[in-house]
């Protein structure tokens, strides 16, 4: 290790280029930290630099897909559409990197390789894939909830002589999908963005499903003028609606109850969610949904009632309509999908009862046959929120391996911080809130900025949460979770379980107890000095 502490030290070292990483570089630059950013891209952006595929957009509404630290800055910048499309979320990271200065601390186009914790400097040794070796004090993850794509466990993808294409890590050029014959493997988000993008331009398109998702539309339209003289006009209490929403939106609880509501009158509210759109039917329908199984059994009837009225062949229409609650997998959105099963050329193979065997030179295997085609989209998701971690050596004291402290699954306290390995810190990390990301990495940004200012004023080295504050936190995210119609996850196949991958431990791997009741047990964590943090001043103190 002596030989590893003769390369620069800097005072932080923080991973990810996307709305994660980008915020702790700039709160930690803020505090005068000297930080050195790392990004396995070409440039700034997360996952927005390598989801390039057509019909990629966000599902979060436009006012709240932004920082809020900055009222000149933030209302600077307007997106065109009401869900914003790559194109544009990219180029306002771009534009945040510029107008705050941040290129200046990345190197990109590296990856690190390892994060191991020196216990004589009481530092961080972090190597890249290019050789580079860095020392800090401090280290931040912000590497993004689905950064780490994973493709089917079948032979043969190499022997295939068409175009492969991972939605994930899309090429830079355009592909040309004009008339060719397509197979799409996966209806995730990605998998049912690109499909409703591509099936009026292709001659044929065969989808290869395991798990139906529930795919409302997604109500998307030009953001308005008036909309976007509202969003200044009501800047504040925009703001104070996405701080007091579960999921970090800026809507008021609906105030009502899906079993307490008249049939009829509840019917209409649904077609009204419908034709909004997106996450209206979840989040602005009625309060019960996640924490009611038969208030949700009602969503869920109306839905597939939905689903048989768009889709004209009942055979596919019954493929398409999920077994699992509403929000039990993440919920998609997408305009068109149900209706391309109308088109001739689109076909449905469910492969959970003729499933995937392997690869040819000409396609696509399956137990029932073959099916030829010239272009594979494996939209096949994300082995998500732990994927970026395990897949990468992280050490801390003794040298236990991260894989190894979480081999059963996540353990942290609030999703910021791991016993064992101090001065850790992770933005939007394993066990926080799912919710709309910009302002939680704000929220977590901000507060980990704070704790190491507390640190310094303090004289404190070192700090490292708790084993019993980790054991807490991860009994009360596993009992919110399985309080809801997010424990019927696993039989989904849902990735916040840990389901979507075989053999991958099943604990679920994101807050479910909203954003909101987050950050106020991050406020009061920091307001009463921390105190499920042991703080030392020296190495030779920590346990």
């Amino acid at each position: 290790m002596a030989e590893a502490l003769k390369a620069r030290d800097v005072d932080a070292v923080v991973i990810g280029g996307g709305f994660s990483g980008l915020y702790a570089t700039k709160r930690l630059v803020d505090i005068g930290l000297e930080v050195r950013s790392f990004d396995a891209a070409d440039d700034v952006g997360g996952v927005w630099t390598w989801n390039r595929y057509p019909g990629a957009r966000t599902d979060s509404l436009h006012e709240a897909y932004q920082f809020s630290f900055d009222r000149e800055f933030a209302t600077s910048w307007a997106y065109s559409n009401i869900h914003p499309t790559q194109p544009e979320v990219l180029a306002y990271l771009n534009r945040f990197a510029d107008h705050f200065g941040l290129r200046k601390h990345y190197t990109l186009s590296t990856r690190v390789e390892s994060a191991v914790f020196d216990e004589a400097s009481a530092r961080w040794v972090i190597t890249t894939d290019g050789g580079e070796t860095v020392t800090a004090k401090y280290f931040v993850t912000g590497m993004g909830l689905v950064s780490a794509p994973i493709l089917p466990n079948v032979p043969g993808v190499e022997s295939f002589r068409g175009e492969v294409h991972h939605t994930s890590r899309w090429p830079q050029h355009e592909v040309d999908f004009s008339g060719k014959r397509v197979a799409v493997i996966g209806t995730g988000s990605s998998g049912v963005q690109i499909i409703s993008a591509i099936a009026g331009d292709v001659s044929e398109l065969t989808i290869f499903q395991r798990t139906p998702n529930w795919v409302p539309p997604t109500g998307h339209r030009p953001v308005t003028a008036e909309e976007r003289t509202g969003i200044v006009a009501n800047y504040d209490e925009i703001w104070r609606r996405v701080r007091q929403h579960p999921a970090g939106w800026p809507w008021e609880a609906a105030g009502r109850l899906a079993l307490e509501t008249d049939p009829a009158e509840r019917e209409a509210i649904f077609e009204e969610a419908w034709r909004r759109g997106g996450f209206s039917m979840l989040y602005e329908t009625f309060d019960d949904l996640f924490t009611d199984k038969a208030a949700n059994d009602v969503i869920c009837e109306w839905m597939a009632s939905k689903i048989a009225s768009i889709v004209h062949d009942p055979a596919t229409a019954a493929k398409l309509t999920p077994s699992h609650p509403y929000g039990a997998k993440r919920p998609p959105a997408a305009d068109g999908y149900l209706e391309a099963f109308n088109q001739e050329h689109v076909r449905l193979v469910d492969i959970r009862e003729t499933p995937i065997t392997h690869f040819t030179e000409r396609g696509i295997a399956t137990s029932d046959g073959e099916y030829e085609v010239d272009i594979i989209v494996m939209a096949t998701g994300f082995d998500a929120i732990t994927g970026a971690f395990t897949r990468m050596d992280i050490r801390g004291i003794g040298g236990k391996s991260l894989n190894e402290h979480w081999q059963d699954g996540p353990k942290t306290y609030l999703g910021v911080a791991v016993s064992g390995f101090p001065n850790m810190f992770m933005v939007a990390g394993p066990q926080s809130p799912f919710a709309n990301l910009p302002p939680g990495a704000q929220e977590q940004g901000n507060w980990i900025a704070d704790l190491i200012v507390h640190m310094r004023q303090q004289g404190i080295e070192l700090v490292q949460t708790t084993v019993e504050s980790e054991e807490e936190w991860t009994k009360h995210l596993t009992e919110v979770a399985e309080a809801l119609v997010t424990r019927y996850g696993l039989e989904a196949n849902s990735w916040f379980a840990g389901a979507n991958i075989e053999g991958k431990p099943r604990a679920f791997n994101v807050y479910f107890g909203g954003a909101n009741v987050h950050a106020d047990l991050c406020d009061a964590e920091a307001a009463d000095g921390y105190p499920h943090f042991e703080k030392v001043s020296s190495m030779a103190t920590i346990s």
